[in-house]
């Protein structure tokens, strides 16, 4: 052990068992370097159990949150997280982002796109460009975030950008705290939070799938319709 070779090196240096110094250091030497590895491999674990908890957190935290679109979109959604309302003559459904997960009723990726107003605005112009039909295909719904309110892009000149069917607004829940603090690590990977914007990909467990920097709708639809036609799985990423 590094005990007993530590020892028999301190007796070598005062003249008892020298023969035996030669074999001490080199245990020494092997025993030092068996600890550091041992260490880094339990701070390794340590730190992706944490990793684990991290985002398993997130995904609670994200899981309360409420979004409020179209009730022709959600009208799926699982009973008892929904209600219903009519706003400038259409019908819309508020439900918890819960109530999107695989097996509710309304299986859907959530994008969660933050940015400056502007930078929300041109991802509206580009969802509409898209249309529904790519992103329902695709089974993606946006929710646009404009910081540094952290609140719904209401007030567009363009109203038909946020009455998209697959444009769904924050309704309730913490999203001021939990988007502030997606900014602020966004922010500190180098990210211009207002200018690129950033993208939170919920996969249909609710799990966060992805952080993007920037805004790419069209690269994220692109991306899922490629791995369809590979014939790989499209239902749990």
């Amino acid at each position: 052990s590094l005990a007993v070779s530590t020892a028999r090196i301190a007796a070598a240096l005062a003249g008892v068992n020298t023969d035996l110094m030669e074999e001490s250091v080199t245990n020494a030497v092997i025993d030092t370097a068996g600890v550091i590895v041992l260490g880094f491999l339990l701070k390794r674990d340590g730190d992706a159990q944490e990793s684990r908890l991290k985002r398993a957190a997130k995904g609670a935290e994200f899981a309360k949150l409420a979004v409020r679109g179209s009730s022709s979109l959600l009208e799926g959604a699982a009973a008892g997280t929904s209600s219903g309302s009519v706003s400038a003559g259409k019908s819309t459904t508020s439900v918890a982002l819960s109530a999107l997960r695989r097996g509710r009723g309304v299986d859907k990726r959530v994008v969660i796109a933050a940015g400056g107003k502007d930078k929300i605005s041109d991802v509206l112009k580009e969802a509409k460009a898209l249309g529904d039909d790519a992103l329902s295909v695709n089974d993606l719904v946006i929710v646009p975030v404009v910081l540094p309110q952290c609140t719904a892009p209401l007030g567009l000149d363009d109203v038909t950008l946020i009455e998209q069917e697959n444009v769904l607004l924050p309704a309730g829940g913490n999203w001021r705290s939990i988007i502030a603090d997606e900014a602020e690590d966004a922010r500190k990977q180098g990210v211009d939070v207002e200018k690129e914007g950033f993208c939170i990909v919920l996969k249909k467990n609710g799990r966060v799938g992805q952080r993007t920097r920037g805004i790419f709708l069209d690269r994220m639809c692109g991306e899922v319709t490629e791995r369809r036609e590979a014939g790989m799985d499209v239902k749990n990423i």
